[in-house]
């Protein structure tokens, strides 16, 4: 089962009418991720809903969001937007909405195991890994060992 990662609704409402359809009579490109696990969707609820707000972060296609190798211990939950994942700069994966990531660089020591790059605008949410089970991140990441793209 997949989604698609990316909607452009507030360009899409204002000019879809007559002779102006979304798609202009040419191909685009869909981008579609596979569907993220019940787990996740139980994660971002409680990412979403917690005791404290978290932060946000937007990317252009082609940024970074984290970068293999590097430090750091952040967990993303991304909300729009499809990212690359990339190990030694091979794209292994493509994940969309909804998915949870940087769990691993948490559980591992700190180290960032892959980098993710934005694919389309991107808006993901900041969360510490403090205020989530370490048990429950460490099931989602058996799920994101070594994903093939779709």
């Amino acid at each position: 089962m997949s989604k698609t990662g990316s909607i452009d609704f507030d360009h899409w409402y204002r000019f879809a009418f007559g002779q102006d359809t979304p798609w202009r009579n040419s191909e685009s490109p869909a981008f579609v991720t596979k569907v993220e696990t019940a787990l996740e969707r139980d994660l971002s609820q409680r990412i979403m809903r917690g005791g404290k707000r978290p932060r946000m972060k937007r990317l252009q296609p082609t940024e970074t969001l984290v970068e293999q190798g590097t430090t750091g211990d952040t967990i993303f939950l991304l909300l729009d937007g499809v990212l690359h994942v990339e190990v030694d700069g091979e794209r292994i994966a493509e994940i969309g909405p909804g998915a949870i990531v940087g769990e691993r660089a948490f559980l591992e020591g700190g180290q960032r195991t892959s980098t993710l790059r934005a694919v389309t605008p991107c808006r993901v949410a900041i969360a510490s890994p403090n205020d989530l089970d370490p048990a429950v991140l460490a099931e989602v990441s058996q799920t994101h060992h070594r994903e093939e793209s779709p």
